[in-house]
């Protein structure tokens, strides 16, 4: 059974609610009482945390699990569907059972931010049990568990952070509603945060949250230094080092693009408020460290995934390999899925009959634009279905498909190729390659990190610390190390700003469906395109932001139920970013 909460009242920690109906499961989350009485309940939170990553249900409750609702809240994976629909790469075919119309759209985003809000302090909430529990130990499983909940806690800040400030929009109507609440990220829940702290707890400044986090992930390398892990859906020290990369990437654009948020951070390095000191003194200092710690993660060994291992129909991008850093795992669908079209298999993978892709004829597609950006010779290319074989007969050898050729039993199965529209996907591939049984494609590992996106985040590095040409040749090299047949992959930019459109867009071919590129978009101010000649998204989806600018619908709304319980976001809440209503 789940541990349910209907009639709330908000707390960041969660266990500071009140007047609530609460169930447990053991899977999912451990009381103080399970903890005091079994000296297993320690194992049991730690493996709560890799279970609540993949969780459905978590704001509603089981019973709910058939309602549309149910659709916004399955788990972390749920939260990169929608990153992905922000965004302009990742259109649906049709409006049928598009789950993430309502981000695709931007409409009633004050309502529907609800459900990622409190997924992540629910997260924050397992995190913290743990290090309530495992305070002082000295005993190694419990000293590598405190490590993994620090990871896991400093990826939900990483992540809420990211998602809840307010950037700037070039909305000037909008950015005017704004004032006031410049820099401020969301309310900080630790460990330590009672009832009382809970009901008056405001948002912090970006300079206290980056300190804290930085204190997550140096406490969490320290004590997982030696930890070997048994499976990869567990955080070890590559992780910790590939979000350290992450993390100090983006301080290092802010820092760039705002020399006068260095100069506030540096004010604060001694702040005593459960943070450590940066230790920078200028943006670049933030690139050292991010290309340092991506290569940490690249020297432990891990290598980019294979033509082979891309494009293989029954395991690609469903099965783990050597270039998977971090993942998720799917290893019981009766147990772990309340419904298949709750999950990111059900909702993307094109090929299965089961999936919602064939069920209701909505396919999740590359946008014919970055798509256009594939370069002659990039076997990725082979990801999707090319315009011009979208409803043909025959499956052309290029595909990596079990779908078929067009025949009176392949229509009467719905297993023909001919059902896919231009530009479907085909990177994402049931469990198993099983096309009928979803018990079997929906067991499966998802992606969390991999070790292109340490490639990536040096590339960028080069980029501002060295210059245009030592970014031109990363990219070049990574390409025509990894993606490309003949090594023909060339530049074709002449200034910074289109040379980081270029490396943004093949990280995005790379990164497709794997919610990573929100960040990207949102930290570097990218303009979102969605309208131009042959774009494949629906015109009630063409929308497009400023370059420069964040698409103000980056920006999510902190959710009114915690307002109404948190006397301190009594004027700190962001304006609504909605479009449409």
């Amino acid at each position: 059974m789940k541990h349910t909460i209907r009639n709330f009242t908000w707390a960041l920690a969660l266990m500071c609610f009140t007047g609530c109906t609460e169930k447990e499961n053991p899977s999912d989350v451990a009381t103080s009482e399970q903890i005091a009485v079994s000296e297993t309940a320690f194992s049991m939170l730690c493996n709560g945390l890799e279970a609540k990553m993949i969780a459905p249900c978590n704001y509603l409750g089981e019973d709910q699990y058939s309602t549309w609702y149910a659709t916004q809240d399955f788990g972390y994976p749920c939260y990169m569907l929608i990153k992905e629909s922000l965004l302009d790469g990742f259109p649906a075919s049709s409006t049928n059972y598009n789950y993430e119309s309502v981000y695709e759209q931007a409409s009633n985003l004050s309502s529907y931010t609800l459900y990622p809000y409190y997924y992540y302090y629910s997260l924050i909430y397992n995190a913290n049990n743990i290090l309530r529990y495992g305070k002082n130990a000295s005993d190694k499983d419990i000293v590598a568990g405190c490590g993994m909940a620090r990871a896991y806690r400093a990826l939900a800040y990483m992540d809420l952070t990211m998602m809840f400030e307010f950037y700037r929009t070039g909305n000037s109507e909008l950015d005017a509603k704004a004032e006031g609440i410049w820099g401020l990220t969301v309310p900080l829940a630790t460990e330590n945060t009672t009832r009382d702290d809970a009901k008056n707890n405001p948002r912090i400044p970006f300079y206290q949250m980056y300190r804290f986090i930085l204190n997550d992930l140096t406490q969490a390398e320290t004590l997982l230094t030696g930890y070997e892990r048994t499976q990869k859906n567990k955080a070890n020290i590559d992780v910790v080092h590939g979000l350290m990369a992450r993390f100090w990437l983006n301080l290092a654009t802010r820092f760039r693009k705002a020399p006068e948020d260095l100069a506030t951070q540096l004010a604060h390095e001694g702040d005593n408020d459960g943070g450590i000191a940066l230790g920078i003194t200028s943006a670049n200092d933030c690139y050292d460290k991010a290309y340092a710690c991506a290569q940490q993660v690249i020297g432990a060994g891990y290598t980019p995934t294979t033509e082979d291992q891309w494009l293989d129909s029954k395991t690609g991008f469903n099965t783990e390999n050597q270039g998977w850093i971090w993942d998720m795992k799917y290893t019981s669908p009766q147990e772990q899925v309340y419904a298949h079209w709750c999950t990111i298999m059900g909702q993307v993978a094109s090929e299965p009959v089961w999936g919602m892709c064939n069920y209701g004829n909505t396919y999740r597609c590359i946008s014919s634009r970055l798509f256009n950006k594939i370069q002659e010779g990039d076997w990725r290319v082979n990801a999707w279905v090319h315009p011009g074989d979208a409803g043909f007969m025959y499956v052309n050898s290029n595909y990596h498909t079990l779908l078929q050729d067009e025949t009176a039993t392949s229509l009467s199965q719905q297993t023909n190729f001919s059902r896919l529209p231009a530009y479907a996907n085909l990177k994402f591939h049931p469990g198993s390659g099983n096309l009928d049984d979803y018990n079997v494609g929906l067991a499966c590992d998802v992606p969390l990190m991999r070790v292109e996106e340490m490639h990536f985040i040096q590339i960028e590095c080069e980029l501002f610390l060295n210059g245009l040409q030592a970014g031109k040749s990363a990219l070049e090299n990574f390409m025509n190390s990894y993606r490309m047949n003949g090594g023909t992959y060339q530049v074709q930019s002449t200034t910074e700003s289109d040379f980081v459109y270029e490396m943004i867009a093949q990280k995005y071919v790379e990164f497709w469906g794997e919610g990573i590129m929100y960040n990207d978009y949102k930290r570097l101010r990218l303009a979102v395109t969605r309208t131009y000649d042959n774009s494949n998204y629906l015109e009630a989806y063409q929308l497009d932001s400023k370059d420069g600018y964040c698409a103000q619908w980056l920006n999510f709304y902190i959710p009114y139920e915690e307002r109404n319980f948190n006397a301190g976001l009594e004027g700190q809440m962001n304006p609504d970013p909605t479009i449409k209503n």
